[in-house]
């Protein structure tokens, strides 16, 4: 039974409101009433509209912020790396090349435990020169220190990304973040998000706590030189972290569960029926095609079923090996590629299955913004079936 707390808290969202908000609306809007105090971004294509929100949102008085307009996206990092170490709570947006310019600054926030937030549109990488959705730029940063969670539709996208903050700045965690969301198929298109309001994200997310902050009161060096032995075991920290963040994602995902009526799962989402012939494994918004695909399937007397990743960093390991045992086989379809070798979502799972005896097959669909519908994923599907179970 649920306490009078969560009672009383989910009576803080008004359920009858309804906005038709794009991806990155739902994201700034978020963004917005999880109150930063540091922003610092530059524009690209298509993550530009977070920063616009925000920014406006500054300007008008609406969100109490250090809005910094910087000349690149590696000083955008550089900023909110400052701000987070001076101790306050700080959110940036960017997709594709802009994600590349800033890496050298992705690695430090990540090695250097800053617990920022950060919006990826994710957009394919040049060249050739693109505009449109792959995972290949979010696979940039897979071992940079960063969590990175994946939302299917706009209306996770928005509850993720207050969820966050929370799971980044949690002591037993802090690191930063990532929400990635598909470039233009989320971020451009609109949908129905049901908008928390800021009475509910005030009482869900706690004020930013930092471990450690810059005082000019109390001089620190952060991140200087380091001897082998100490960089060792920073090392075994920041992978000690990561496993407590399985843990904290799914506690966090769970209370927001109970509070909002909407459970997104854990670090997966499985969908259908609970074993299987095949699984269809995917991320982002090719998961939610795979779930149309799969319904009409089993409508016309096939046995398929869908997991979807939701947290890629760090990857469910466990949870991999507890659901796959009900399915005979999988099936990954991935959005990116890791050239001279199986795709990054295959090498997970291959990881994660190691000594059981589960068949993996590997499609790569939908780069550089390929229209990938569930017509396509079922056809897939009937390919996999026809091939010896």
């Amino acid at each position: 039974m649920k306490s009078s707390r969560y009672q009383e808290e989910i009576l803080m969202l008004d359920f009858s409101k309804v906005e038709i908000w794009t991806g990155n609306q739902a994201i700034a809007e978020a963004a917005i009433l999880s109150r930063p105090e540091v922003i610092a971004a530059y524009p690209i294509t298509p993550s530009t509209p977070i920063i616009e929100a925000l920014s406006s949102a500054v300007e008008n008085g609406r969100l109490d912020a250090e809005f910094i307009a910087v000349e690149s996206e590696h000083a955008a990092m550089s900023g909110v790396m400052g701000g987070s170490a001076a101790g306050a709570r700080t959110f940036t947006a960017t997709a594709s090349q802009g994600l590349l310019y800033m890496m050298e600054m992705i690695y430090w926030a990540g090695y250097g435990r800053l617990p920022i937030v950060i919006g990826l549109v994710n957009r394919s990488l040049a060249p050739g020169w693109s505009i449109w959705v792959d995972h290949q730029d979010a696979y940039s940063m897979r071992d940079a220190g960063w969590l990175q969670i994946f939302a299917k539709n706009n209306q996770e996208a928005h509850d993720l990304t207050v969820q966050a903050f929370k799971v980044a700045e949690n002591h037993g965690v802090y690191l930063p973040m990532a929400v990635n969301i598909d470039g233009f198929v989320l971020s451009h298109v609109a949908g129905q998000v049901q908008p928390l309001t800021q009475k509910f994200v005030d009482d869900f997310l706690p004020s930013f706590n930092p471990i450690f902050k810059l005082d000019s009161s109390d001089p620190v060096s952060f991140g200087a030189l380091t001897l082998p032995d100490d960089y060792q075991m920073l090392r075994k920290d920041l992978e000690d972290s990561f496993q407590r963040a399985k843990k904290v994602i799914t506690d966090v995902s769970k209370e927001f569960a109970e509070l909002t009526g909407r459970d997104w799962g854990d670090l997966i989402e499985v969908y259908g029926p609970e074993s299987a012939d095949i699984a269809v494994v995917a991320m982002g918004t090719l998961a939610e095609e795979a779930e149309e695909a799969v319904d009409e399937l089993n409508k016309r007397g096939k046995n398929v079923g869908v997991v979807r990743i939701r947290s890629f960093r760090p990857f469910p390991t466990e949870r991999i090996r507890e659901v796959a045992k009900n399915y005979d086989k999988i099936l990954i379809i991935d959005r990116g590629q890791s050239f001279g070798s199986a795709t990054p979502l295959t090498l997970e799972f291959k990881n994660a299955l190691y000594g059981t005896d589960i068949p993996i097959v590997t499609r790569v669909m939908g780069t550089g913004g390929k229209d990938v519908d569930y017509s396509e994923i079922m056809a897939v599907i009937e390919e996999v079936y026809k091939e010896e179970m």
